[in-house]
């Protein structure tokens, strides 16, 4: 059983002063730059205190809590004075040119200071109510009363007992029941597919029509493009207006019910415990869920304190049922203010009802198709009177077309050539090869996971592939920073501007550059080679124009791109779980190139991983995760979001730790390299029976992405062929793991 740790009180107490350190010096910045204090000094003075105690002492307790409230109190009166000393020597003329510890020491008998006491001590106080509102959330979780143990706890720690000591008798309170109901995606596909069904429908309609532009103002003799534009503008209101409504309906994921105790509960999931979607969840998180929000209503029933989040449970006081239909529950229930409130519930929940005679839902909700007539209507109302009326607008103003145009010569009607951008072949080279695409960069260049520096200039480029993509999902990937969020977003300028997205680059591949420019002379290039299987090499390049001038960036990028070879497989949705196979590239006798599905570059895609080779691989999560077992050993490989390497692989922790199988003398055996984002545990469990070695190991590969894998150790199945495979398996993975090569030996 897992001990509670030492609080190291001396430490915490360095800790805190640290921390309040670091809030003082924010509380005089702002002081400085806003002219007064704000709630976020507050907070951040409490949260770097408190933090500082809890991480240096190891635990938070209610003694250190009070010890740093002391350091809180006392470092906010000294930043409160030090701003209000910097304030009076820029603002009172006398004091100007004084030195600041003359003024600081001398302070309270400054005449100036006399004058200014009260809105010295108003200020003082203020950051006091701040700092107290930031305090409120950790004192509440220090000072409130612990949960009683669950059944499980309490098994875990009977077995704690040593031998010959029988446990003492133990008070078991009863545990509150309740039926949970939870919003099924199924129940609400007729009616997304009746919604979707009619937005496509109209949206091919108005693309028809801008394409049909041309032949209509022949026929019409007027110009109707402004009408065109503006109508299927208009037209897109209704359509986006009906669809969200419906698109929402549908997507009630997050919101679950409850009823318990003769009352009916409404629980925010991601207000609750961050969780979009319970039913995607593994059996085991979904019980700890369940059970946490059974512990929550016992104690909203109990009258304790409650300390989730605002709104994320809501009690159905005295429900009524206003309105019913065939997709839908219209109820109302009083707040605690006394003003009720109406609700609408979709029907996605089976077997749920709010009100006695209500219908119950039993089956999924039907189709509906009178809203998508609606926006259809409205679109040809939209379509017509913008047309019509920028057709008499025409007539009106007598815009006649001329009675002959002059003959252009067939030369001017022939596009001019596009000039073909110059490559920097550089002296020396080294070939790479990555998801079995190969291609040569500059050998001067520093490389270090899929990221290569130009030391001389300070350029960086960065590689990654896809596999599964056409045309537009690579311009989808070469315009990801166009029009971006960023305020200093300026204009962006492609390589190859022709028709096409894509310029021949040669017989199987296309490519192009788009090149964004920001205000503050910062340059993205991202350069993709597209071949005509479908796989997808692209390159990112940043760099500033002081650094390096575009020109030779984009020479570089086009020998890259012009060294690039695809050696991998055609992957489709319809092959892709078939096409894993031994790397030939990386000249593999184990080690095999899978493929798992990934929309993280914004549209649908494929990336390869490598595994142990397995004629039976195992998918799960809908295709974006891949397990093998062979020869005694198991990898299990995702992709995952994180902010972090560690972040993910705690999080995985945290899944395997849920089924109350992990050993805890693994859980801190782990290694963290910050400069390569890159994250290694150790773990230990149990599975039915027998103890597993695993290897926890995350990287990252895309921009806020990292590729897990769970790599176990499975000794019962152990061959001679295990130390090879593992052996391989390190090479390629860049790691060395002692644990499992001992289970071999």
């Amino acid at each position: 059983m897992k001990t509670e740790r030492k609080e190291r009180v001396l430490l915490g107490i360095l800790g805190a002063l640290l921390g309040s350190i670091l809030g003082g010096v924010f509380i005089v910045f702002e002081g400085q730059s806003r002219s007064f204090f704000s709630v976020i000094s507050g907070v951040v003075m409490a949260v770097l205190t408190l933090q500082g105690y809890a991480q240096l002492a190891g635990r938070q307790s209610k003694r250190g809590a009070v010890i740093s409230l002391v350091i809180m109190a006392g470092m906010c009166a000294l930043a409160n004075q030090v701003s209000c000393t910097i304030a009076l020597m820029e603002m009172v003329e006398p004091l100007q040119g004084m030195d600041f510890l003359e003024v600081f020491g001398g302070f309270g008998e400054l005449m100036e200071v006399q004058k200014i006491r009260s809105w010295y001590h108003w200020q003082l106080v203020l950051l006091y109510l701040f700092c107290l509102g930031g305090s409120l959330p950790i004192l509440v979780r220090t000072f409130r009363k612990p949960k009683a143990q669950t059944a499980a706890q309490r098994r875990a720690a009977s077995d704690a007992v040593p031998l010959g000591r029988q446990p003492e008798p133990e008070e078991e309170k009863p545990e509150l029941q309740g039926t949970f109901y939870t919003f099924q995606k199924a129940w609400m596909k007729p009616l997304r597919v009746s919604a979707g069904g009619f937005s496509a429908a109209l949206m091919v309609l108005l693309v028809a029509l801008l394409t049909l532009t041309p032949t209509l103002e022949e026929q019409f003799q007027a110009d109707l493009e402004t009408g065109m534009i503006v109508g299927c503008f208009l037209s897109c209101i209704p359509l986006l207006w009906i669809t969200l409504t419906i698109t929402r309906q549908c997507n009630h994921f997050q919101f679950l019910y409850v009823r318990t105790a003769g009352k009916l509960w409404r629980v925010n999931l991601i207000k609750f415990c961050r969780v979009g979607d319970l039913e995607i969840l593994p059996p085991a998180r979904q019980a700890v869920i369940r059970e946490d929000i059974l512990w929550e209503l016992e104690n909203i029933l109990n009258g304790d304190f409650s300390a989730c989040h605002s709104g994320a449970i809501t009690e159905l006081r005295n429900i009524q049922a206003e309105k019913e239909n065939r997709w839908s529950w219209i109820v109302s229930y009083e707040k605690e203010d006394g003003i009720r409130k109406k609700l609408k519930i979709p029907k996605g929940y089976p077997e749920f009802v709010p009100v006695v005679g209500m219908e119950r839902a039993r089956e999924p909700v039907p189709s509906r198709w009178l809203p998508g007539l609606v926006a259809l209507a409205l679109a040809v109302i939209f379509m017509g009177g913008s047309v019509g009326f920028d057709q008499w607008r025409t007539l009106r103003k007598g815009d006649a077309a001329p009675d002959s145009i002059p003959d252009a010569g067939q030369e001017d009607l022939v596009e001019p050539e596009i000039p073909e951008l110059p490559v920097r072949v550089p002296e020396t080279y080294t070939e790479y090869e990555l998801s079995e695409i190969i291609f040569r960069i500059d050998a001067d260049f520093q490389y270090s996971r899929r990221r290569f520096v130009d030391s001389k200039t300070g350029t960086s480029y960065r590689v990654y592939t896809q596999y599964g993509v056409d045309e537009d999902d690579a311009w989808d990937t070469l315009t990801d920073h166009v029009l971006s969020d960023d305020p200093l977003y300026d204009r962006f300028q492609a390589a190859y501007p022709g028709e096409e997205l894509l310029g021949p680059l040669y017989e199987t591949a296309r490519y192009n550059i788009v090149s964004v420019h920001f205000t503050d002379g910062t340059v993205r290039h991202t350069a993709v080679a597209l071949s005509d299987t479908g796989a997808l090499f692209a390159m990112e390049a940043e760099h500033t124009q002081a650094g390096q001038p575009p020109e030779e960036v984009l020479e570089n990028l086009m020998y890259i791109l012009k060294s690039v070879r695809f050696k991998g497989p055609e992957v489709t949705e319809e092959n892709y779980q078939t096409r894993i196979h031994l790397s030939e590239i990386r000249n593999c006798s184990y080690m095999a190139a899978a493929y798992i599905k990934t929309d993280l570059f914004g549209h649908d895609a494929f990336v390869d991983v490598y595994v142990p080779y397995s004629d039976a691989p195992i998918y799960a999560a809908d295709g974006r995760a891949i397990r093998t077992e062979t020869h005694g050993l198991r990898v299990y490989a995702s992709i995952l979001p994180g902010e972090n390497a560690k972040e993910v692989i705690e999080a995985r922790q945290q899944v395997l730790a849920s089924t109350g199988q992990i050993y805890e003398d693994g859980v801190d055996d782990q290694t963290y390299r910050e400069d390569l984002d890159v994250a290694c545990m150790l773990t230990v469990y149990d599975e039915n029976g027998q103890k597993r070695n695993a290897v926890l190991y995350a990287e990252s590969m895309w921009e806020g992405y990292y590729l897990l894998r769970e790599i176990t150790g499975i000794p019962e199945q152990i061959d001679e062929e295990y130390l090879p495979l593992l052996k391989e398996l390190e090479e390629i993975f860049g790691l060395t793991m002692p644990v499992l090569e001992k289970l071999g030996e």
